[in-house]
Parts: C-alpha cells; structure tokens; sequence
C-alpha cells in the first residue's frame, strides 16, 4: 500500500516529500497536486483512488488495509472449492475413520473426475445425480454398472462432506444431496454360489498362475469374513498352536475386536501362504499390501475364468447360506462367526435354518 502525490498537469506519481513532479518538473503546491491510494489486493489486484487532501489520502490507506486484512483472513464471503473442503475433511477422516481409505478411492474414482474443481455453491442436485448416474452407466459407455450399493456409498460421501464443512462453518450454503434420492435396492439379496460353481470356482483357484490372490477368495469361502478383514489380516495375528484368528477392532465394521477359531480348510490356506511369506501381510500382493480396491480386477479375473457373475461379498453369502441351511449351526452362532453386531443383520438367514429345523423335527415321524 502506498500514498503517491499525484501531478494534475501530466498525471504522474511522485514519492511524499519531493518539491517537483519527476516527470514534467511543475513545482508542487496546493493547486497543482493531489494524493493517490494504491492498494493491492490479496487476488493480486490493485485498488486506487485519487483524493484531494494527505489527511483524507491517509485516512482512506488506513481502511483500505484494514478491510485488505478482513478480506484476507475472515471472508466468509468467499465459496470454498470442493476439492479443497475434501483435503480438509480427508485429514479428519483418518483420524476419526476406519474406512477412511474407502472414502479416498471412492472420491479419486467416482466424483474428483467430475466435480473436483466445482465451488461448492455451484453443484446441483442435477451435478450430483450426474456422478451417481455415470456410475450406473447411463451417460458412459461403462461395459458394467456398479452395483447399487457402490453407488449409494458415493452418495454417502458426497452427503457427509457436505455436512461436515456446513458443522464446521467453513461452508454457509445448502447441502445438494439432501434434494437426490440414492439408489433403492433390498439388502437382503443375496447370490450364494451353487455346487456346481463352486466345484468350478475351486478348480480354477487350484491352477491360478498367482496363488496369493486364489488365497485370498478361498479363504473368503472357507471363513465368511470381509475383503478388508482378510487383506488387514498380519502375521501376528494368527496364533498357529491354538488355531485362532484376531481381527483388529480397527479393521471390522463393528470396530469391535473378534478372535475366531480357524477351521481345517481355511487352515491350509494359511499354511500355504506362510511358506510364501515375504511381509507382514498373510495375503499380500506380489508388491506389498493391497491398497482399497486393488483386488478387484484380481477377482474379475477369477470370476471370468470360473464363468461365475457373484461380486466377491456374494463368497460371504455363500459360506452364511450353506452353514445356514446344513442344520448344524444356530443363528446366534451364525452371527458371531460372521461377525454382526446385531441379530437382525444374520435374520436374512434365518428361512434357512427354519428349513432345516423343518428336516430335524419330521424325524419324529421315523422315531414314533
């Protein structure tokens, strides 16, 4: 900022103090001169005016800086880029988030690439429909739409940023999400694999050219637990004398810590990627530990070889339904093998066990 004498004749600035113009040497006086005010602004613009007295000329500097400092520091005024609300709300998140490595790929692959430079006034319920409608392929040529719970998930993360900065006040306008519907679809669907494909799935594990990724899908059907359960599996976590598992409370859904038995089949598996051990990890890469997502096109691979259609969590509904339905296993077990924190969420195997208890009970027609 700067206070310049300003030469009426030929409109040039000269430094306080000086007798003449520098440029066309007229003597200053009252009735030649006048002040201008420079300022520049933080966006890298610049302010003048020009005022006939050095009192009135200084007064005005005073304001315009503070206002500078005001504009600079506490513009509310100013819309935040959503981008730059997402670096804020990623740091909280690993803090406060288990899954925040979720959040981070789900933002990288379904909304930076389209909303990643939007202010966050400017993005419309149309804006937001958009990215949940590019994920159900109805404005790419996606060969094969996410599944509709993936897409509410983006839904999700969209809602809650936005959220969160509105709690934080670092942002004062209106949440779009709250004008979109996310995608309906029933829970309690599930795929579990037949005989069939699953002797076929199984062959196809067994001549896999990577045997660390057959490792992980076996032990997926073998024990029922999470891609991210599985891949957050360590070493230290496996207690060979005494045949137990330990899933850290930082790695499940319930954030509850669980320590299972582990059963014959899932056992060898275990065993046979110990004798490939090369880190940490019981089911690592060829390069390290997986990243959130990086076994998917793992899968894809298997699953096309096996000519089965299943997502990977379907291998969870597998093993629940055949333990279900064999008879030997009440739902309150069923519930603590597949790790719920309530029963309601194991009920959708309840018709299962029902039909086997059905099978049990006409055995008092052999018996009287």
């Amino acid at each position: 900022m700067a206070v310049n004498q300003r030469c009426i004749k030929c409109k040039s600035d000269s430094k306080l103090g000086v007798q003449e113009c520098r440029k066309c040497k007229t003597k200053f006086t009252a009735s030649t001169r006048k002040y201008r005010v420079l300022v520049k602004l933080p966006n890298g613009s610049r302010k003048s005016k020009i005022v006939p007295t050095l009192e009135f000329a200084k007064k005005l500097e005073a304001k315009f800086k503070t206002e500078s400092i005001e504009s600079q520091v506490f513009d509310i005024h100013k819309v935040p880029m959503l981008y730059d609300v997402w670096g804020q709300y990623l740091k909280w998140a690993k803090i406060n988030k288990r899954s925040w490595e979720n959040d981070e790929y789900r933002w990288r692959v379904h909304v930076a690439p389209v909303l990643k430079n939007c202010p966050m006034d400017q993005i419309t319920p149309l804006d937001i429909e958009g990215v949940l409608g590019r994920m159900q392929g109805h404005n790419n040529k996606m060969k094969r739409p996410y599944a509709p719970q993936t897409v509410k998930h983006v839904y999700i993360l969209l809602t809650r940023v936005y959220n969160w900065a509105i709690r934080r006040e670092v942002y004062t306008g209106q949440n779009p999400c709250t004008k979109v519907s996310p995608p309906k679809f029933d829970n309690r669907i599930s795929k579990p694999l037949k005989r069939s494909d699953m002797e076929r799935l199984l062959d196809v594990l067994d001549n896999w050219e990577n045997q660390r990724g057959a490792f992980v899908v076996k032990f997926a059907l073998y024990t029922g637990k999470r891609r991210g359960e599985i891949l957050s599996l360590r070493w230290d976590d496996i207690d060979f004398e005494h045949r137990l598992m330990t899933f850290r409370a930082t790695n499940t859904k319930s954030g509850k810590g669980q320590t299972l038995p582990i059963g014959a089949k899932a056992f060898e598996v275990i065993s046979d990627a110990r004798r490939n051990k090369f880190c940490d990890y019981v089911f690592p890469s060829q390069k390290g530990p997986y990243k959130p997502g990086g076994f998917s096109s793992v899968w894809k691979n298997i699953r096309t070889r096996a000519g089965v259609t299943i997502r990977f969590h379907d291998l969870r509904h597998t093993y629940a339904s055949y333990l279900a339905s064999s008879g030997k296993v009440d739902i309150y077990t069923l519930k603590e093998l597949l790790g719920h924190s309530t029963l309601e969420m194991t009920q959708r195997y309840a018709h299962l066990i029902n039909g086997a208890l059905r099978k049990a009970a006409c055995v008092a027609d052999d018996v009287f």
